[in-house]
């Protein structure tokens, strides 16, 4: 992946912070390496959504890495460095409307970045609100299995130059269809999946046009107590067609992104309408066009 300072460090500081939610979290991606899809955040019964009321959801992220890979797995930037610290609010309303057989809800996402990007002695850092998502949605609920679907819009809200290695903002609009599933059992046994499609609209500020990417969440749990479950979790994004700069592929292999996390979770909740908290550690151990690192997450969930 050919270096191109500071704009692509730009972009890739951009990402790693609104990269935490609509669906908010630590991926990497397209132009410069970054995603807004929020790879990691969500597991446990993602596809349970709730019955009608509203809801608010509070998303605490810490991300690190000190790599950023190119298209072979090799170290692409010397002396790369970031650090993002992250709160995401979410607020769900489920109606008591049915359209299609499904639950009529919507949600809307904003988070609040505090960002550090070092590269090649270079150095920028920025704290602020970043991109917001919002959706429109329909939930289906069985004895077992619990599905939703989504399209939801990220628009480019947050702040944003081209000259800075730092921005809370990505400064593109992305479409995004969403489906969710759990596959719940009386045993206690939760797996659950998050799959979004991302669609990006060209970043008019540098002509540069991210490629469309292909997100998933996944979850193997089991409920070890009454009030306690854990599960191996993890989260995996494949980018599918190239990223174009000024009309022309961007990159060798037009900057396709491939990564993979896995990691342990952990998830606390006394009863079916008490609030809930969860916990995981994810480490990306495989990464292409994209940073290698680790994140921390905390998740916690109550009725308005």
């Amino acid at each position: 992946m050919p270096l191109h300072f500071p704009r692509r460090l730009t972009s890739l500081a951009a990402t790693v912070a609104t990269l935490t939610l609509g669906w908010i979290g630590p991926a990497q991606a397209t132009e410069g390496g970054g995603t807004t899809a929020a790879a990691g955040t969500e597991g446990f019964l993602a596809g349970a959504l709730p019955p009608p009321g509203t809801y608010g959801l509070l998303y605490a992220n810490h991300y690190q890495a000190d790599r950023f890979n190119d298209g072979q797995g090799n170290s692409a930037i010397p002396g790369f460095k970031v650090r993002a610290d992250v709160l995401v609010g979410r607020v769900v309303h489920m109606t008591g409307t049915t359209l299609l057989g499904g639950q009529l809800g919507f949600y809307g996402v904003l988070p609040l970045v505090k960002l550090k990007v070092q590269a090649a002695g270079a150095s920028d850092s920025r704290t602020g609100f970043g991109d917001i998502e919002a959706a429109s949605l329909l939930a289906w609920h069985g004895p077992q299995w619990h599905t939703a679907a989504a399209l939801a819009v990220v628009l480019p809200t947050g702040s944003y130059s081209a000259t800075r290695m730092a921005n809370p903002g990505n400064n593109i609009t992305t479409l995004r269809p969403v489906v969710v599933a759990s596959y719940l059992t009386e045993s206690g046994l939760d797996l659950s999946t998050k799959l979004t499609y991302s669609i990006n609209r060209k970043n008019s500020d540098t002509d540069y046009k991210s490629g469309q990417y292909l997100h998933a969440d996944f979850n193997a749990g089991m409920r070890v107590a009454p009030a306690w479950q854990v599960g191996l979790q993890g989260y995996l994004i494949h980018q599918t067609t190239d990223d174009r700069q000024n009309g022309i592929t961007a990159g060798p292999d037009g900057n396709r992104t491939r990564v993979l996390a896995l990691g342990p979770a952990l998830r606390w909740q006394t009863s079916p309408a008490a609030p809930s908290v969860e916990l995981r550690w994810l480490k990306e151990i495989r990464a292409r066009n994209h940073t290698k690192g680790d994140a921390l997450w905390l998740k916690a969930v109550w009725a308005l």
